[in-house]
């Protein structure tokens, strides 16, 4: 996965994790679907972004891929 993407991604995981908690606080329904989904999307990007920085040596590098 690309760098751009799982910062793209880590971003989405944040809003969706943020209108979970939300909708946890309003006792609105789909809460708990929202709270997963934005955590599983965060650890995913997470995984992906600890994969590039372990595989690349330059900093410079790891930002244009």
């Amino acid at each position: 996965m690309k760098t751009r993407t799982a910062l793209s991604l880590l971003f989405i995981g944040l809003a969706v994790l943020a209108l979970g908690g939300l909708f946890k606080m309003l006792h609105w329904p789909s809460a708990n679907i929202q709270l997963v989904l934005g955590t599983l999307a965060q650890v995913t990007a997470l995984v992906a972004l600890a994969l590039n920085v372990s595989r690349r040596q330059n900093v410079k590098e790891l930002l244009e891929r």
